[in-house]
């Protein structure tokens, strides 16, 4: 750790062992004080010491593989690769048309085949909440569509410790075993805390599930500074790393060794209106700091890429590409917004998803490590450019060496503008908003994630309660 890493780190066990973490679930308080763990339970707060903290350091794996239904080339979290997560849960939609209307199952299954087609989406969260109808198993319902609907690995929603057991199922049917979904994951859950230094029963029962299956979870604690967590960003990650901290000692009481990842996105405030505000400079301080310090400890890290930014346009682009930028340079493994997160965290746009997929895919382009080697270094080309008339005029275009490299150094987009003003002006000059609209709707129009087999898919829904998919192959309003 840095100096200030370390400052943090100690000043949240002063937190952790005078203020505690209210923990209301009495399993995990149970398990706790089973293992020595300080516990209050008039209060259900629960004490961890640095001992404790560091114990569960060393069981917790550096890094873990998020597979979906394939089972080669997996999303290793906590190597050195940045990967992107969909923004998920959005309760209203702006239309292709241009139109905002609330969340239906319609734009859940419509997001799913768009995001299965977006090479730089890597994990699909529901991008939305439908909002038209919540049947009992709401969220296992949700999760079959997700499952059924790409096979990409996926992050699904639980309400609590129950559903996480019915997901497990689901998982096993496409896995065919526990034992194999625990080996190799098909899906990540996660859960939320309530801050101030809360876990609520459903996220820790969540955790302890999840955790007890060999399914990597964490808990986020969105905290807003000024409301939630102190107005400064020093206090702020604190109170937010002791959360982290007591989450993963549950995760590796409940089983030692279960993959945990560790949260690190939050925002700020409006002090006038106290709304929140997802993507300003200090929600971006935030995001880098506590990622920065989740991955100083050796943990897989997962940040959030927001933007307050009502449509398309120049702020949501400036945020997203700011906010992931800190998130990557931190340390991020997985990067939760890109596709949605519009709005306060409650906007999702087929446009704005084809356009931040074009986004992560410079951002990711431009982070490639550099080769310091002798070949790319290129002194006897840099040397015989210079040395030989006959390239003067071509210079190094004339080259070999560049004729050999040039591939590497391009980036192809599909949307971003290149080309001369004189070739734009006789394409018609179509804005990127209107580049990416014609994208989303050929993908809609066009492609078709990769299906499972039939006896598969129908059991997962008959275990999920699933209604039929009458909403696969839709294209968008």
């Amino acid at each position: 750790m840095t100096s200030a890493q370390q400052k943090l780190h100690d000043a949240t066990l002063t937190l952790l062992e005078r203020t505690g973490v209210r923990v209301e679930s009495k399993d995990a308080l149970d398990l706790s004080a089973a293992h020595g763990v300080r516990v209050d339970f008039a209060a259900r707060r629960i004490f961890p010491d640095a001992a404790e903290v560091d114990q569960a350091l060393r069981t917790a794996p550096r890094a873990f593989a998020a597979y979906g239904r394939r089972t080669e080339a997996p999303l290793v979290l906590g190597g050195d690769s940045t990967y992107v997560l969909s923004g998920g849960a959005a309760l209203r939609v702006l239309t292709l048309d241009g139109h905002y209307e609330t969340a239906c199952w319609e734009h859940l299954c419509q997001f799913n085949i768009l995001l299965d087609a977006l090479p730089n989406v890597h994990m699909l969260l529901n991008q939305v909440d439908p909002q038209d109808s919540r049947p009992e198993g709401y969220y296992t319902r949700i999760a079959a569509e997700m499952l059924t609907g790409s096979p990409k690995p996926c992050c699904l929603q639980a309400a609590d410790g129950a559903d996480v057991e019915v997901l497990v199922e689901l998982g096993a049917v496409l896995r065919g075993s526990r034992q194999a979904l625990a080996e190799k994951p098909v899906f990540m859950t996660g859960s939320n805390a309530e801050p101030p230094l809360c876990i609520p029963e459903h996220a820790a029962g969540i955790l302890m599930a999840a955790s007890r299956a060999a399914i990597p979870c964490g808990v986020g604690d969105y905290v807003m500074m000024g409301i939630t967590a102190p107005a400064t960003v020093a206090g702020a990650v604190a109170q937010r790393h002791a959360v982290q901290l007591t989450a993963l000692i549950l995760s590796q009481l409940a089983r030692p060794g279960a993959p945990f990842y560790y949260c690190a996105g939050s925002g700020s405030a409006d002090r006038r209106t106290l709304n929140p505000i997802t993507a300003n400079p200090a929600a971006l301080m935030l995001l880098r700091t506590a990622a920065a310090l989740g991955r100083a400890c050796g943990l897989p890290v997962v940040g959030a890429a927001p933007t307050d930014a009502k449509t398309p346009d120049a702020q949501a682009a400036c945020e997203r590409a700011a906010i992931f930028l800190a998130g990557m340079e931190a340390g991020a493994s997985l990067i939760q917004g890109p596709t949605a997160m519009m709005d306060q965290m409650m906007l999702a746009s087929f446009v704005q998803a084809v356009i931040d997929n074009e986004i992560i895919g410079y951002l990711l382009a431009a982070h490639r490590p550099l080769d310091l080697s002798d070949e790319a270094l290129a002194l006897d080309t840099i040397h015989e450019t210079v040395s030989d008339p006959a390239l003067s005029g071509l210079k190094f275009a004339a080259q070999p060496h560049t004729a050999k490299h040039w591939p590497a150094l391009e980036w192809r987009s599909s949307l971003f503008a290149y080309e001369s003003f004189a070739d734009s002006q006789r394409q018609g000059k179509p804005t990127l908003v209107e580049r990416a609209a014609a994208a989303a709707h050929s993908i809609l129009a066009e492609h078709q994630p990769a299906p499972l087999a039939p006896d598969i898919a129908k059991e997962i829904r008959r275990i999920a309660g699933a209604y039929p998919s009458y909403l696969i192959n839709s294209t968008a309003t």
